[in-house]
């Protein structure tokens, strides 16, 4: 297939110093790693037209939580690059969704360089979940179930002036969690990596910042995909099956868990909040709904953390667990509202777009 070549990369329709870029890649391999996750690498010139923090200069770049959106087209439909000479709404959601296709936002496992129809360029890594025909299936999992090299994609990412779209930040708080579903898996184990391989300066008392990352995913057959390079001294990674080890979970009930076991909460405090209860040490209050109403806005706080003897923790996934998990850091563990950022990646049944 053809690309556009790098120096035919920008238009009046996406200009260079644009904050959002709509770009063009191809799929250059499919990789089943696990059950759950489908891996999938986006090579292409137009690439290195997006954020230079997120793209980088060197073999690989670490990219925490930073997020792309891919464009899936129809059923039987080609790929179509979005028109950003309008806005977004626009140009895009005003279509009707038979003719655009749907939005799905992946985070960013990796970018390295590759060589691709005879140029070196940049090649995105996304992790996609996969549910394999279980009903559950929407369009950005169909697409990735059905993904092939050569296949053509287009992507919405930041433009090169922009930082990389993203959340965490621990703002040198001593301890840090992140914690999320399998729709975070990237994220989380992009952060851990990130957070091992960044040197850290002691506080003031000399302890050493130190980050607990709790990863939920459906199988226990998707462990052996999440694992780190070595033990690694300032990281904990808990990686937590819903199925395949004794009974089945409730989606979030054992990232809770262990979330509150490390903040050393009462495991009363996680009835509390997955029923929809404002907890408090050692009681419940009013009850709160915790699934979200279709007009509610999806969960999406960006913390700013400024106090190193604070937790900072990291939300990220099915957006009603969110708020509940959010409940269970500042009502029950006390932690200040603003050392807690929490995204809402995706709403049971509700699509993206």
């Amino acid at each position: 297939m053809t690309l556009t070549r790098a120096s035919e990369a920008t238009s009046p329709t996406a200009p260079e110093a644009a904050p959002v870029l709509c770009v063009e890649a191809a799929v250059t391999s499919v990789t089943q790693l696990c059950p759950s996750f489908r891996r999938i690498t986006l090579a292409g010139p137009e690439l290195a037209g997006l954020s230079s923090t997120l793209i980088g200069d060197g073999d690989r770049t670490r990219c925490r939580d930073a997020y792309i959106k891919l464009l899936v087209p129809p059923p039987g439909r080609a790929p179509e690059r979005a028109d950003l000479s309008v806005s977004l709404r626009e140009g895009w959601f005003a279509r009707p969704a038979e003719e655009r296709g749907w939005m799905r936002t992946y985070t960013v496992r990796g970018v390295r360089r590759t060589t691709f129809c005879g140029m070196l360029v940049p090649e995105i890594v996304i992790d996609v979940v996969v549910h394999g025909g279980s009903g559950q299936d929407g369009p950005g999992s169909r697409w990735a179930a059905g993904a092939a090299p050569g296949e053509r994609v287009y992507l919405l990412g930041p433009g090169p002036l922009e930082r990389p779209w993203g959340a965490w930040d621990h703002g040198g708080a001593t301890q840090a969690l992140a914690v999320g579903d399998e729709t975070a898996a990237p994220a989380l184990m992009s952060i851990a990596e990130e957070f091992a391989e960044t040197p850290h300066e002691p506080s003031a008392d000399g302890a050493r910042p130190r980050l607990d990352v709790v990863l939920e995913v459906p199988h226990a057959d998707d462990l052996p995909a999440h694992r780190l390079p070595a033990d690694l001294p300032d990281v904990r990674l808990h990686v937590l099956p819903r199925a395949g080890r004794g009974a089945p979970a409730g989606h979030g009930h054992r990232a809770a868990m262990r979330l509150a076991r490390l903040l050393e909460l009462p495991g009363g405090a996680v009835d509390d909040v997955l029923a929809g209860r404002r907890p408090k040490r050692g009681r419940a209050t009013s009850a709160l709904a915790v699934a979200e109403g279709a007009d509610e806005p999806r969960a999406w706080t960006v913390a700013r953390p400024d106090r190193p003897d604070a937790p900072y923790v990291f939300l990220a996934g099915e957006s009603g667990t969110v708020r509940a998990l959010r409940r269970l850091c500042v009502d029950a563990a006390g932690i200040p509202k603003d050392h807690v950022s929490f995204m809402g990646y995706w709403r049971q049944g509700q699509a993206e777009s």
